[in-house]
């Protein structure tokens, strides 16, 4: 079968998963920013208690995703789907009995497992199917449907939450979710065979693990991820608020704030997906990671609305830049029968970014307050992203 032919038939899988991913992604969204920190204020949490409520479903991430990915490469990718999608479906209903902030810890880890189990296997089900000419193309697109689902989210919860119904807010989440599981039940229930079928599971996911890990380039490039989530994991837990303390904003605008952050992304992610599959992948990754910063720099130094937005629209426009690149690039230097570990290995690293920048915010707002915590963010990222460009050479460039 010819490349396009390929693509033709990849096509109806592609788009199933992409409705899965908007839905999905939509409902945990409402569960996560604005709502969250504000509910854990009702609740009555200080700074740091906020950062780990934020923080508590990215750890989850960190122990399953590379689990999940490797896994995929070995049962297929449907069974990991659908168990990240009936976690989408029922976690936000478990919200509603949640009266103290230890037990919305707890919810938070679990249902920090749906991303942690979709996450990577989406990647790697859309890097099986893409043509390799067009794969940060279809990747990107995804990632703009995905990220249509997590714009709408806070703009429904904000709404919800502005006239004190939390749990509202919750059950919507979970009605919206329980469409997941049936959409990406038929995704092909197809596996890479890289091992020999003599050999054990466990052998398989050993030698799956230990080849990723000796990739440089899927390290490095995780890394640079990481810090792109390091100034997210912050902003989602400490933007709202700023908006609302410092800057004024009310719940509903604080919504249409982080609503048209991913707007801007999602317009901006496809035409950097696009050019991200003619030009070298590194120095887009590089140049997302320093609009991000400044963005960030930026947010630390706004005193009114419009200067707010207009810093967060830089900031939307940064992640645009460097997601549609790294995600591509994970898989241009991965083995293909590995493409599951890779992505594994990749979302676990970032997640340590992004349950690590909401608990650090907390101890820096708390010491420091919210301008001093986004500057020492900000400088992480910027560091991080020239160590990635001079990490991620190519063997043959690295060693001349």
């Amino acid at each position: 079968m010819d490349l396009t032919a390929g693509a033709v038939a990849a096509r109806p899988a592609f788009i199933r998963l992409c409705a899965g991913g908007f839905l999905a992604y939509c409902s945990y969204a409402m569960c996560r920013s604005p709502l969250l920190p504000l509910f854990a204020r009702e609740l009555g949490a200080g700074a740091p208690l906020i950062g780990l409520v934020v923080g508590a479903s990215t750890l989850t991430g960190i122990v399953v995703k590379l689990p999940a990915g490797v896994w995929s490469d070995i049962l297929g990718r449907r069974a990991l789907l659908v168990t990240g999608a009936v976690v989408f479906a029922v976690m936000p209903f478990t919200y509603l009995a949640v009266s103290g902030l230890g037990l919305l810890i707890a919810l938070r880890v679990v249902h920090g497992s749906a991303t942690a189990i979709f996450g990577p296997v989406a990647s790697a089900s859309l890097s099986d199917v893409a043509p390799a000419h067009r794969r940060a193309t279809w990747l990107s697109t995804y990632s703009t449907i995905q990220g249509a689902g997590q714009a709408v989210g806070p703009v429904l919860a904000g709404y919800l939450i502005a006239i004190r119904r939390f749990d509202l807010a919750f059950l919507l989440a979970g009605v919206i979710a329980l469409a997941v599981p049936v959409i990406v039940w038929r995704w092909p229930a197809v596996r890479e065979r890289g091992e020999s079928p003599r050999r054990s599971s466990l052998t398989q996911f050993a030698n799956g693990v230990r080849e990723v890990v000796l990739e440089r380039r899927v390290l490095v490039a995780s890394g640079a991820q990481a810090a792109q989530f390091l100034l997210n994991g912050s902003l989602n837990a400490f933007l709202p608020l700023y908006a609302s303390e410092v800057i004024g904003m009310s719940p509903a605008n604080v919504g249409w704030l982080f609503a048209t952050q991913t707007v801007t992304t999602l317009a901006t992610r496809p035409l950097i997906g696009v050019l991200s599959d003619r030009v070298d992948r590194r120095g887009v990754i590089l140049a997302g990671l320093i609009a991000c910063s400044a963005a960030v720099w930026l947010i630390s130094s706004a005193g009114t609305g419009s200067a707010l937005v207009a810093a967060v629209l830089a900031y939307a426009a940064g992640v645009a830049v460097t997601t549609a690149a790294t995600s591509a690039y994970v898989t241009d230097v991965a083995p293909r029968a590995r493409y599951g570990a890779a992505h594994g290995v990749f979302g676990t690293i970032y997640d340590i970014g992004d349950a690590a920048g909401p608990i650090l915010a907390g101890l820096l707002v708390a010491a420091f307050g919210y301008a001093q915590m986004f500057r020492v963010m900000a400088t992480v990222a910027i560091t991080v992203a020239a160590a990635f460009y001079v990490f991620s050479r190519a063997p043959d460039a690295a060693a001349a």
